[in-house]
């Protein structure tokens, strides 16, 4: 690349032509002397791709040598998890290593986004259920999950797969050392403790609740052993312990008995959690062929050294950019409890939309870093990468997601909660605020940390969806009645007033729910007992400019985020103008509650708090199949950027032909606004070179990914 910026980027023409020379002889299968020399010097010319070790990896097999292959493709896949070339390799190199689990997850990602290679299963009996829950998993599957699209299942000796649900069971997901998986009950409050139970036996094999009945049901979320027979709860001296227990069966009863008491019976309810209290050592017996699932112990207790409460609260789509204008109006209860705190009017999101944002929030991590940007391709977050309910976790603090989507959980988004209430659509503050105050008033003896998210701003298409009944009687019939596209995304709806009326009437009404909460945390904790901070993932569109006649995703009112708090450690009454990143809630946290931050998160403390000021901000749309969009955001211009490759299914794309301008920040992309500056130029290119850095392809591909997407990249390449 040039140093006076005058071209944005230009791509390795050495690197290029050693990797076509490559995949040329690796095709044909000339793993040989020569191959090795080329490899060495690709390596050289591009020390940090992927790409040197996928060739490795091809040679070592070849050269059937799969346990140092294993060790490359691995190292491939630490850098590109979402990759059909790495997929392959590793799968066949894991069951050489006769590695089954771990080769049925690099099937079924294959299987699930490419259809092929069929997977291939060797599994005794007693893996079978393991194994074929992993396969769902991997292949995508169970995005929703406890929903899954389509569940593996063997009958008569063939491989198949049927709508189905994950309950009354516990869900193949990686967790943190010393933690149980989640076990999936449904969500029942001084109700009938089976009544769930029937409904979902009858539909789980159908899809009337993969495609409809999901969007309002809620499952409960706990971390939970299932056991047979007798086990036995040890509660040391002088502690108490809530112990949360589900059974499998309508009715199930089971035996309690303690040293100071006699057994007595109680009945579980069918796939959902009942709480006790022990404060001695307590022996659970049921029939032993029937299991039941026995919650880990909370153990009851404040700690100086925490607070009594950490609150997040997650509001999705709430755009500060819209709705600063409507603040007082239509948030008054929230400016009054956060008016006590510090609000940052300057914060962005990193993404345009909620599956890779949020990860970023969770971890401190830019979404081409948590490799979390492919809505068809799950892919677990690495356990290297700790989220902030794995750290208060660490910190001793009961972690409970009062109300979440199930989005995210296949990701690896709630492995840090001993509960979580979740639901896939339908995630509405009046219930949520209720969610929350129950746990405070049930778990008050304990230090917790509870993460409340919120959908009821979040915009959908019109087409077949009901609007708040104040927005429909009070439109006219012109703009009530309109012509859409029932497949645009939420992210590209226009700025019509029946969307932006529909937005506005549920902010106040989440205002309203809210104050509930503000009120009874003022009511029942001093300042300094609790730490609450309020952000969203993204902003929208639906309040944005019209002036290019297309929406502009990664536009500043798509990309302003909202982000307040109050509490501990928070200074009081202040509003924050330097500019921060959604990235930057993790570290703050951090900092407040004493958790550690690795050094190599891209995540900043805010100088208020006694970090540094950013000097830019960068929101990004990494969507395969769409062009690559980049905004990095000074207070006074931005940098905007679009490639014309589209991206590619693992998160690459072409840099070298980029269409790239400078704007005055009230003007981006508006024509005639550009700024063609020397200085601003070399100030904007390194950075954002710098951050594209990582998923810049060079103009390397592997055919089978491009010929599998013929509709992006055209039928012949």
């Amino acid at each position: 690349m040039q140093d006076d910026f005058t071209v944005f980027w230009r791509n390795n023409e050495r690197a290029y032509d050693l990797f076509y020379d490559l995949l040329a002889r690796s095709e044909r299968g000339a793993y040989d002397d020569d191959f090795l020399a080329q490899l060495a010097s690709y390596r050289e010319a591009a020390p940090d791709s992927e790409r040197a070790d996928i060739f490795a990896a091809r040679y070592l097999l070849a050269h059937n040598d799969p346990e140092t292959a294993v060790i490359c493709g691995e190292r491939a896949y630490a850098k590109r998890p979402v990759n059909y070339e790495i997929w392959k390799i590793l799968a066949v190199a894991y069951k050489a290593l006769h590695r089954e689990m771990d080769a049925i997850d690099m099937q079924g990602r294959a299987h699930g986004l490419y259809g092929s290679p069929q997977p291939a299963l060797n599994l005794t009996q007693s893996d079978l259920r393991e194994g074929l829950d992993r396969l769902s998993f991997a292949r995508n599957s169970c995005f929703y999950a406890p929903t899954s699209t389509a569940r593996a299942y063997i009958e008569n000796g063939q491989l198949l797969f049927r709508p189905d649900l994950f309950i009354g069971e516990e869900l193949p997901l990686t967790m943190p050392d010393g933690s149980a998986r989640f076990w999936s009950a449904a969500y029942v409050e001084s109700g009938d403790l089976s009544d769930h139970s029937h409904m979902l036996s009858a539909l789980r094999h159908t899809d009337a609740f993969t495609r409809y009945e999901h969007h309002t049901f809620y499952f409960d979320l706990q971390k939970a052993n299932e056991v047979r027979g007798t086990t036995t709860i040890q509660v040391q001296p002088g502690d108490e312990v809530i112990l949360p227990i589900a059974g499998t069966e309508v009715n199930q009863s089971l035996s309690v008995q303690t040293a100071s008491s006699e057994p007595q019976n109680v009945h579980l309810g069918k796939w959902a959690f009942s709480f006790f209290r022990f404060g001695e050592d307590t022996v659970l017996h049921a029939d032993a062929d029937t299991p039941y699932a026995v919650g880990t112990p909370i153990r009851l207790g404040h700690s100086p050294k925490r607070r009594k409460i950490v609150l997040n609260l997650f509001l999705d789509s709430l755009s500060w950019a819209a709705m600063r204008p409507y603040a007082e109006t239509h948030l008054p209860n929230t400016m009054r409890f956060f008016s006590r705190g510090t609000i940052f009017d300057q914060h962005f999101s990193t993404s345009e939309y909620t599956l890779p944002a949020q990860p970023a929030i969770e971890t401190g991590y830019y979404p081409h870093h948590t490799q979390i940007f492919n809505i068809k391709a799950g892919c677990e977050l690495p356990l290297t990468m700790p989220t902030i309910a794995e750290r208060m976790k660490d910190l001793g603090y009961y972690c409970a997601a009062p109300m979440a989507p199930t989005q995210g959980i296949s990701h690896g988004m709630l492995r840090g909660f001993d509960r979580a209430i979740v639901s896939s659509w339908v995630l509405s503050t009046a219930f949520g605020v209720d969610s929350v105050i129950r746990h405070l008033r049930a778990f008050d003896e304990v230090d917790q940390f509870l993460s409340l998210v919120t959908l009821d701003i979040h915009p959908y298409n019109a087409f077949g969806f009901k609007f708040d009944t104040a927005v429909e009687t009070h439109l006219p019939l012109t703009e009530r009645l309109l012509s859409h596209d029932a497949s645009t995304a939420s992210v590209r709806l226009p700025r019509l007033r029946i969307y932006q009326e529909q937005y506005l009437e549920r902010l106040r009404q989440v205002d309203r729910n809210l104050e509930l909460l503000y009120s009874y945390l003022e009511e029942n904790y001093t300042e300094d007992e609790y730490l609450i901070t309020l952000y969203s993932d993204h902003g929208i569109a639906i309040f944005g400019s019209t002036t290019t006649g297309i929406i502009d995703v990664i536009s500043e009112c798509s990309t302003s985020a909202t982000w307040m708090m109050r509490g501990a450690g928070v200074p009081e009454g202040v509003t924050v103008h330097d500019l921060t990143s959604s990235v930057d809630i993790y570290p703050t946290l951090g900092h407040l509650c004493g958790f550690p931050v690795a050094n190599d998160i891209d995540g900043r403390l805010p100088a208020i708090f006694g970090g540094t000021t950013r000097d830019a901000v960068y929101s990004a749309s990494q969507y395969p199949g769409q062009s690559y969009k980049l905004a990095v955001r000074t207070h006074d211009h931005t940098l905007r950027l679009e490639t014309q490759e589209a991206v590619d299914e693992d998160g690459t794309v072409d840099f070298m032909i980029t269409r790239t301008g400078i704007y005055p920040r009230e003007h981006e992309l508006e024509h005639g606004y550009e700024i063609d500056s020397p200085e601003l130029r070399s100030f904007f290119y390194p950075r954002a070179r710098d951050f594209v850095r990582e998923i810049a392809n060079n103009g390397e591909f592997w055919p089978a990914m491009r010929a599998a997407r013929p509709e992006w990249f055209g039928a012949n390449v």
